[in-house]
């Protein structure tokens, strides 16, 4: 929880102890009537700030503490990739690695992994419904809890118990699957950067692709 969220429980918590011990010490004296709309305006603040602190727990990715998952730290390239095809998936695969919440990286294109790299496992890529789903829907599927989707088997070859999943489409021949250290950990910002390298890498491949360099 965040200092934030704390301190407006906290804030929240004593008006309501306050307005119910103002209560218990009046005794039977006949309230007035400045004093009742006082009650109730106080009442709705408190009721409004530990609101606001349960939200703020709940949407603020960084309340999620990074979970401590199993793999070892690799990096994989395919076979014969251009030199530029090679520096595209090198520095973006390592910005995204050291500047976001993302553990493992994988690039796929045409079914063939050209990147493999973070948190890396022995299981080999497989294609399941959700990639077919992005492929052909040319959508960003952003799973934020993924213990909570049955298709989760199909990703045997991220870290297990890997608890939030992104995959990017390369327009239909390619993604990106990145795995997060946490639940609802990528941000606004990283999406937006994913996107925007996803794009470069997909014109660098389909260049390299149409110069049949690979």
């Amino acid at each position: 929880m965040t200092t934030g969220a704390r301190l407006s429980l906290l804030t929240g918590s004593i008006g309501a102890l306050a307005l119910a011990l103002n209560h218990l010490t009046a005794g039977s004296s006949p309230a007035d009537v400045s004093l009742g709309r006082a009650d109730v305006v106080g009442s709705l603040m408190a009721v409004g700030l530990m609101l606001v602190g349960l939200n703020w727990t709940r949407m603020d990715p960084t309340a999620q503490q990074p979970l401590a998952l199993s793999g070892e730290q690799g990096l994989q390239l395919a076979e014969g990739l251009p030199e530029g095809v090679r520096e595209e998936l090198g520095w973006g695969s390592q910005m995204l690695l050291l500047n976001t919440a993302a553990v493992a990286i994988h690039c796929i294109w045409n079914q063939r992994p050209l990147l493999s790299r973070g948190l890396l496992t022995k299981m080999p890529y497989q294609d399941g419904p959700l990639v077919q789903r992005v492929l052909s829907g040319q959508q960003r599927l952003y799973l934020v809890n993924l213990k909570l989707f049955p298709a989760r088997r199909e990703f045997t070859y991220l870290p297990e118990g890997a608890p939030a999943v992104l995959l990017e489409p390369l327009g239909t021949q390619g993604l990106l699957v990145v795995a997060g250290a946490s639940t609802r950990c990528f941000n606004a910002a990283d999406l937006g950067w994913v996107e925007g390298w996803a794009e470069r890498l997909r014109l660098r491949l389909e260049e390299a692709e149409a110069a049949k360099s690979f």
